[in-house]
């Protein structure tokens, strides 16, 4: 999300196959994560038939509040400016700040335009230091051909 070479230069099912291709590696990262989550229950895991387990995400506004303040601290400081922040008074005795949030949706939509924006920054920065470290012929090469292995996928 918010990747500029994903518009047009890499192919549209690149994080379908990395994923795949690594999945057992992802379950392990995460499910920690996941473990976090259920005990907070924030989610709860279920099974169909015994054989897959299906996670059910809570969306209430405390969990949504719960959620978005485990977020990094940079992601929380820009949803901060977007949605508002009020100061409340932590259990430790310190001034805490907490986003205004209205609704689940509300959060989701401001999450995703600053995760768009970091990462459309982010990807600026590399295309353009790509650019100038190897020199224009040599990234218009390059670009040529990640262009046509883009254009392949998108046609399938």
């Amino acid at each position: 999300m918010g990747d500029l070479r994903m518009l047009f230069a890499e192919d549209r099912n690149k994080v379908r196959n990395i994923v795949q291709g690594q999945f057992d590696l992802f379950q392990s990262m995460y499910k920690p994560f996941l473990e976090e989550y259920e005990n907070k229950d924030l989610i709860r895991f279920s099974s169909s038939n015994g054989l897959k387990a299906n996670i059910c995400q809570d969306f209430g506004l405390p969990a949504t509040n719960a959620l978005v303040s485990s977020l990094p601290s940079t992601i929380k400081s820009y949803m901060g400016m977007k949605l508002g922040e009020k100061k409340i008074l932590g259990e430790s005795g310190q001034v805490v700040r907490e986003i205004t949030i209205g609704s689940r949706e509300e959060a989701a939509r401001c999450m995703q335009k600053v995760l768009r924006r970091t990462v459309m920054i982010s990807s600026a920065r590399q295309a353009v230091s790509g650019f100038l470290a190897s020199g224009g012929v040599t990234a218009a090469r390059y670009l040529a051909k990640k262009m046509s292995k883009a254009w392949k996928s998108w046609r399938q």
